[in-house]
């Protein structure tokens, strides 16, 4: 048997926020197409049940747009069951209609159990009543292939948001579906079970980076598992050294270089760091632009200055006044000095600094 577990879809949620409102719109379907694809794949995979492990929603009270589309996919694939449960950010389920046969919820006072053959699906939703208690209430029969749903981080303490995986060891699970964590993750609970986060389906923002889908098990005498990357679209945050470089010309070829094996529809960050000479004129939309074919670009210069002191002892202009002072403090290291430096002679200049 195919069983397909994701999380964390947050259907509704903001988009990065430097996007702009054409590009957020475009996001925001794509993170609701996204969803209806993977109900595609399961069926195109004979996967029959899917586990949704919390936060398929970005809010308790989602947009009428949002719930429509939801429940519609449900409805529209009566062969595959949806065992929800909520998360942090859908905990209170008021926006859920009880009478879709294939939705199957799961409860905050008790585990709820689903059985199909000799596997047990079992649940409890986590509220801050219940954090460090429900671990006493799970009673699984080790002889069945149980896979348990939960929604929180893996760690070694008990709270709100929190699973302590130790005492979750020597309970018969077989593998444990975690939802909260919006990267691919996965680890051992005992001998004989593992736990795994499949991530969010789409990246929002750059703190979203990197591969995102679902995974899939397979189920027979024992559980195997892979991740499956199924984004429409990877968030890569790069950086590129450019200490190469002698003119904005050379910085420019420099990212070209290294972003050559990147798909052209997915959404970069740039930082450019190492150290440029005083003089270089590096415009981040200059980068922004020779990189246009993406889908969005931000780029951050974080580069410092490769500043020879020598040179500003008989400047009296204000630059040369201001590298002196901050090389003679003694109370700044030389690391300190070079930041505020480079800082200084930014603002001067005109330009933004972080």
């Amino acid at each position: 048997m195919k069983i397909l577990h994701c999380a964390d879809i947050h259907l509704g949620s903001k988009i990065e926020s430097k996007f702009s409102n054409d590009k957020s719109n475009i996001r925001k379907r794509e993170v609701l197409n996204t969803f209806s694809r993977m109900i595609d794949y399961a069926n195109e995979n004979q996967i029959n049940v899917v586990i949704l492990a919390g936060d398929v929603f970005d809010k308790d009270k989602p947009s009428i747009k949002d719930k429509e589309y939801f429940y519609r996919a449900i409805k529209s694939n009566p062969q595959i069951d949806f065992l929800y449960l909520n998360g942090n950010h859908d905990q209170e389920g008021s926006y859920v209609e009880f009478d879709i046969p294939n939705l199957k919820r799961f409860d905050k006072e008790n585990f709820v159990s689903y059985e199909y053959g000799n596997i047990c699906i079992s649940g409890i939703e986590m509220t801050e009543y219940n954090a460090t208690s429900f671990y006493s209430k799970l009673n699984l029969d080790k002889s069945k292939i149980n896979i348990v749903v939960l929604h929180g981080d893996a760690t070694d303490s008990m709270g709100m948001d929190k699973i302590k995986i130790d005492s979750l060891k020597n309970k018969g699970i077989d593998y444990l579906a975690l939802g909260h964590i919006h990267s691919y993750k996965s680890g051992r609970i005992d001998d004989r079970g593992v736990y795994a986060f499949p991530g969010c389906l789409e990246g929002r923002g750059f703190d979203e980076c990197g591969e995102k889908g679902f995974i899939v098990l397979s189920v027979e005498d024992t559980v195997n598992y892979k991740f499956v990357p199924f984004a429409k679209r990877t968030l890569v945050d790069l950086d590129i050294n450019v200490t190469s470089a002698n003119d904005l010309f050379d910085v420019i070829e420099l990212v070209k270089n290294n972003t050559l094996d990147i798909a052209k529809d997915n959404i970069l960050r740039i930082n450019l760091i190492g150290e440029l000479p005083v003089g270089i004129d590096v415009v981040e939309e200059d980068v922004k632009t020779a990189l246009s074919d993406y889908f969005f670009v931000d780029v951050k210069n974080k580069t410092s200055l490769k500043i020879d002191i020598n040179k500003y002892d008989d400047d009296k202009s204000l630059i040369g006044v201001f590298v002196r002072t901050i090389y003679e403090n003694e109370n700044y290291s030389q690391e300190e000095k070079q930041e505020l430096i480079t800082m200084g002679l930014r603002a001067i200049s005109g330009k933004e600094v972080d």
